[in-house]
């Protein structure tokens, strides 16, 4: 029973590791990219979400998730919305606000990724040209793309 106990403690230990918080209490707002957002403001606190909301986007969903990150372990949070990517975002299959979040709160809290949104996603733009065709998306104007208009 006591080996059994000790090798469980070792893989959760282990599995701790991944990803330490460094930044337990961070407050941040962000400009986001390649989606109808315009802007983040998160609240860390204990490692929880105390807080977040958006500037502009898709009001029903923003307005739903700021109801209910509050409480969540950031950790849960990053599990739950990463590589979550929005099919009306000017940037389909690259982003999403949930995106964008997660990104944010990488950066902000564990210190790991590859910095502002703004900068990974001008890395992608970088990287080749990103065509986007609009079927009715009203352009947020991120200026990541050559959009063609459907």
């Amino acid at each position: 029973m006591k080996k059994k106990l000790l090798f469980f403690m070792a893989i959760l230990a282990l599995s701790a590791q991944g990803q330490e918080i460094v930044n337990k209490d961070v407050k941040f707002t962000e400009p986001t990219y390649g989606v109808c957002s315009k802007e983040m403001s998160v609240e860390v606190k204990d490692g929880k979400i105390v807080s977040f909301s958006a500037v502009r986007g898709c009001p029903g969903n923003l307005l739903a998730i700021s109801k209910l990150l509050p409480g969540m372990e950031v950790s849960r949070v990053i599990e739950l919305l990463d590589d979550n990517y929005c099919a009306g975002a000017p940037l389909e299959g690259y982003t999403s606000c949930m995106d964008n979040l997660v990104e944010m709160l990488k950066y902000h809290v564990y210190e790991q990724g590859e910095g502002h949104i703004k900068e990974i996603r001008s890395n992608q733009k970088a990287k080749k040209r990103i065509d986007v065709a609009y079927f009715g998306h009203v352009c947020s104007g991120c200026g990541i793309c050559n959009g063609k208009f459907a």
